[in-house]
């Protein structure tokens, strides 16, 4: 049953990792949260664990068709406080010779088209003075890239290509509604220990999803946040 009084969040890829935790840190808060997901298995645990206020989507945010599947399952909210574009995979190669266009693509796909997809469907919903998180990483920092301060740190050249374009599209998005009272954003959530974790890794998704979640009424509008640093240049 869903309580117009609770404030409602998406969450996309809230299977496993960040998008796990956050979906527990904002249900633990008395939100209503619609975790998006790609296997029936992560819908079920989601909804044997949260029953009462957690509403699952099973989509992949690569096709097309994720739209409408939004659409008829967050119909009943009325309004969406927030949304948190967080769904990502990693890519291969950190050199040239093995990067092929394919990879890019299909990271591309993930990172910024299904991101463009997800927000689309859910804007016509959004609340007036919502917020819009775009997980970015500190890999789509065209500023840290050049300087050299990543370099280091291996990285494949997919998924750095694949985030800065999603960096762009959140620029296009923030200069575009600049005036509309929406707060659209884009946060490096840290250097977490996941599946795809860079070798410097050293905070857990739990410890991301609080700060996220703490800091949410501070966020302003066309920034570039690392959740345990401050800002990033774009």
């Amino acid at each position: 049953m869903i309580e117009e009084k609770r404030k409602s969040i998406i969450i996309t890829g809230a299977g496993r990792g960040l998008g796990f935790a956050l979906t527990k840190q904002f249900l633990s808060n008395q939100w209503n949260v619609v975790p998006l997901v790609r296997k029936d298995r992560d819908a079920i645990g989601l909804k044997r664990i949260y029953d009462e206020h957690c509403f699952p989507i099973i989509a992949d945010i690569t096709n097309n068709n994720v739209q409408s599947s939004i659409h008829k399952s967050i119909k009943s909210l009325g309004v969406i406080d927030v949304l948190i574009n967080n769904a990502g995979i990693g890519g291969n190669s950190a050199f040239l010779s093995g990067t092929t266009s394919d990879e890019v693509l299909a990271l591309i796909d993930v990172h910024c088209l299904g991101t463009l997809r997800v927000t689309q469907a859910v804007m016509p919903f959004m609340k007036k003075g919502g917020i819009v998180i775009n997980v970015s990483s500190r890999f789509g920092s065209v500023t840290k890239i050049s300087t050299g301060e990543l370099d280091d740190i291996p990285c494949s050249y997919s998924y750095r290509i694949a985030k800065a374009a999603q960096n762009m599209f959140t620029q296009c998005m923030c200069r575009e509604f600049k005036s509309s009272g929406l707060t659209i954003c884009s946060i490096h959530p840290g250097r977490l220990k996941t599946d795809t974790a860079s070798v410097d890794a050293d905070k857990t998704p739990e410890e991301a999803a609080e700060i996220l979640f703490d800091m949410l009424n501070s966020i302003e509008h066309g920034k570039f946040y690392s959740l345990f640093e401050g800002t990033i240049e774009w």
